[in-house]
């Protein structure tokens, strides 16, 4: 389902775009095309990976110019852009450099990719002021252009004629004074009322009893929680579709169909989601002062709010019936309500393949974001002018629904095995029915003995290399959090580009990928300088692996998903 509305305050091509709202999960490209009938940009793969949707960025007054894949970019990230399309390439009648270049090298055929490349090389040729090494320009070029996709002329014609204006542009003018860092988001806690003792009534409204009778207090407490139940389910919910069987299960794994936004039908699609919850959670958590948390389940003593013990284990019939009931509403599950025959049949047999009766039975996500919302409310009441309280309620609504919702209907397809993608298998998920969707995947750590190197070959090389990109997409999801979204394009690059490589391949043969948590967390930096520079040493520390344990990478694999992060990374310095 699509996120409340967001304020638009955006400026595309020089002209502002003001004083309405929008749906905060419209994607950029849309917008484009069906409010300002801005159709140039082209929708492609839709998932971010074929570039043809590529526009030119400034975040802020005063940033780096920097490219976005519009297909991937949602509304509630673009407050304050200033976005250059195609169609703002041009001066008047006069063709840019990089368009005329295109011409002269014939490097187009179809054209459909045509209008992303040219924004990369806008891009390209901004950064290249100021650069004298030729090999540096290309370099840079490469770092920027990533791997556009061309089905036509092949991406070379569009690459040389790029480098060709680049280099012009280094002889032309003089280099330009590096850009200012990126200002960080305010992160000064909001002025704070003095804490009071929880009244009986604020009690009674709350329908618990809190820790604390400060809310905000409460609510950091809660949303760390938050985190790290979204944080942990996404990473259930990637290593389960790494699980899945491709290419004959392809569509339930969910590629090279995992579209952003919309009802998810598909595993890598709900994992998506996840993501996006982690964002809502985290994004609450800094609007009231706190640090961003990308941490994972530690079992605290609260058991009521931890739905499960977090298990990274292959699809299967008792998984299924976890996550069915974790995301379902406790009216869906419940067997003392009424139900159709039908429902009534599919409860039973979830309880029966939980063996409620046998062990605790896990509790639901959607209660945690009930007792934060009524932590909210009580925040509300007693600082009024602190946070947009309707619109912070809206978004924990629409996590909540996502789950209750759509994860639930999704989960319960599988788990009955009317998800289409299934149909026709006989015994679906009986593990040893020709028709079973599943690999039966073994899980290790990737982390080699103290002291040892990582050994070069395929298995400990991939697992080695899958942890450093899902250390890097923690990173610099904490890095984004910290910067108003700044790097969600880059961590979901990373996941659902090498990372999806490297699972696919591990489950060819048999394994998983390990997920191991990062001993030093991942904002261990001092202050935030530091932590920019930590984050970009774990972005090379992928590009290093990848260049010593090449011979071991699938096909597939993005190459240059390391490279454009680096750069990305190093405007801010």
């Amino acid at each position: 389902m699509q996120e409340p509305q967001t304020a638009l305050d955006l400026t595309v091509n020089g002209t502002r775009h003001t004083g309405r709202d929008v749906p905060g999960d419209m994607s950029l490209v849309h917008f484009l095309h069906e409010d300002l009938g801005l159709t140039g940009t082209k929708i492609g793969c839709s998932i971010g990976e074929c570039r043809a949707c590529t526009v030119a960025v400034r975040p802020h007054p005063g940033a780096a110019l920097v490219t976005r894949q519009s297909c991937m970019t949602s509304m509630r990230h673009v407050r304050g852009w200033d976005v250059v399309t195609v169609e703002g390439l041009a001066t008047g009648d006069t063709l840019h450099p990089v368009q005329e270049a295109f011409l002269e090298r014939d490097a187009f055929q179809c054209g459909y990719c045509a209008p992303g490349f040219a924004m990369a090389g806008r891009v390209a040729v901004e950064h290249a002021a100021g650069e004298r090494d030729e090999r540096g320009v290309e370099a840079l070029v490469d770092a920027v252009l990533g791997p556009h996709v061309c089905r036509c002329t092949g991406y070379n014609r569009y690459r040389e004629a790029i480098i060709a204006v680049a280099s012009a542009a280094t002889d032309e003018r003089p280099a330009e004074p590096a850009p200012e860092p990126s200002p960080m988001p305010e992160t000064r806690p909001p002025a704070r009322t003095v804490t009071a003792r929880l009244s009986a009534e604020e009690s009674d409204a709350l329908g618990y009893t809190p820790l604390f009778d400060d809310p905000t207090l409460e609510l950091v407490r809660l949303l760390r929680d938050g985190a790290e139940i979204e944080h942990s389910l996404l990473v259930q919910y990637l290593y389960a579709a790494f699980s899945v069987e491709v290419p004959r299960y392809t569509r339930l794994a969910g590629w090279p169909s995992h579209r952003y936004g919309g009802r998810p039908l598909h595993l890598m699609g709900v994992a998506i989601e996840e993501m996006t919850h982690l964002d809502i959670v985290n994004g609450l958590l800094v609007a009231l002062g706190s640090a961003p948390h990308l941490g994972r389940q530690q079992f605290p003593y609260e058991k009521d709010i931890y739905p499960f013990d977090f298990v990274l284990e292959p699809l299967s019939l008792k998984s299924l019936a976890k996550y069915v009931y974790v995301e379902a509403s406790p009216e869906a599950v419940d067997p003392d309500r009424p139900h159709t025959p039908e429902d009534r049949a599919f409860i039973e047999r979830l309880y029966e393949v939980l063996g409620a009766g046998a062990q605790p039975r896990p509790n639901q996500v959607g209660s945690l974001y009930r007792k934060v919302g009524r932590v909210l409310a009580l925040l509300e009441k007693r600082e009024p002018d602190r946070l947009d309280y309707p619109t912070w309620q809206a978004r924990l609504d629409v996590l909540r629904e996502e789950g209750e919702s759509e994860h639930f209907a999704l989960f319960r397809a599988l788990f009955e095995g009317t998800h289409p993608a299934l149909l026709g298998a006989h015994r679906v998920w009986d593990p040893e029915s020709p028709d079973h969707p599943v690999i039966r995947l073994h899980h290790a750590t990737g982390l080699p003995p103290s002291g040892e190197p990582v050994r070069d070959e395929t298995v400990p090389a991939l697992r080695h290399l899958a942890n450093l990109h899902y250390w890097a997409v923690c990173m610099l999801l904490d890095q984004s959090y910290r910067r108003g979204g700044q790097f969600h394009s880059a961590a979901r690059r990373h996941m659902t580009g090498p990372l999806r490589s490297l699972g696919t391949a591990l489950a060819h043969l048999g394994e998983g990928v390990p997920f191991d948590a990062f001993v030093a967390g991942y904002a261990p930096g001092r202050d935030e300088r530091e932590n920019l520079l930590l984050s970009r040493s774990m972005v090379s520390q992928t590009a290093i692996a990848q260049e010593r344990y090449a011979r071991h990478l699938p096909p597939d694999y993005a190459h240059t998903c390391a490279w454009e992060t680096l750069w990305e990374l190093s405007l801010l310095e």
